[in-house]
């Protein structure tokens, strides 16, 4: 750990908490869909629009990684199930995006972020397709990828492997902080970085995972074991 030259942050439920913001994401889009294309609405709610995004997964199994490939594919037969132009995946996916955007950091990020930015090269590494433009945190990182733009996702190694493609890092040189044990905290051990689990709500660790050397409850306490 005296080694470590960059932090490496995972996005969804490690910065802000995802799960209301997917739930809130779907149901504009649904809601936006009834009024423009309402057949599909017609067709479909939430829950059984979720079922065919995952056909989609199996159909394209090569492409399970990549969030925003699978929802646009379901999009798009739902556009030809209703008997509407693919045009509709453009607008229906912009619905989603933008709400999936509109996330709320949790209270310690920004000034964790402040403080570790002076001592570490910070990056981020997400399975997800959040954007950090529009959220407005993009300024404290040097890069970002996300699973789609490598190709895999965690806790597959490749991605941690691109992730230091270019940046002059060893993986023993980048602590990876994260919410999930398995994706996160194994998969990046497994590629050869140090890992700390950011376990905000007291959850139990599961058994079939070697447990975390750095256990923390926020980004604030890691700046204070880490500065």
């Amino acid at each position: 750990m005296k080694r470590v030259e960059a932090i490496c942050l995972d996005l969804d439920d490690t910065l802000w908490p995802v799960e209301a913001v997917i739930e809130r994401a779907e149901a504009a889009m649904v809601g936006w869909l009834a009024r423009h294309y309402p057949r599909v609405a017609e067709n479909h709610d939430v829950h059984s629009m979720r079922i065919v995004r995952q056909r989609m997964a199996d159909e394209f199994p090569d492409m399970r990684h990549d969030f925003t490939f699978l929802r646009r594919q379901a999009l798009a037969w739902h556009a030809r199930e209703a008997g509407y132009p693919e045009d509709m995946v453009d607008e229906a996916f912009g619905i989603f995006f933008a709400a999936r955007n509109t996330v709320e950091p949790f209270g310690d990020v920004v000034p964790a972020l402040e403080r570790l930015r002076h001592r570490f090269r910070l990056m981020t590494l997400s399975n997800g397709n959040a954007d950090l433009r529009v959220i407005g945190l993009e300024g404290y990182f040097e890069r970002t990828l996300a699973a789609r733009e490598a190709g895999a996702a965690k806790p597959d190694p490749r991605i941690f492997v691109a992730l230091l493609d270019g940046v002059g890092l060893e993986p023993h040189q980048v602590l990876y902080v994260g919410d999930d044990p398995h994706a996160d905290i194994e998969g990046a051990r497994n590629a050869g970085m140090h890992a700390a689990w950011v376990d905000r709500f007291g959850r139990e660790w599961p058994r079939d995972v070697a447990p975390p050397v750095v256990v923390v409850r926020d980004l604030l306490e890691l700046a204070d074991l880490l500065l």
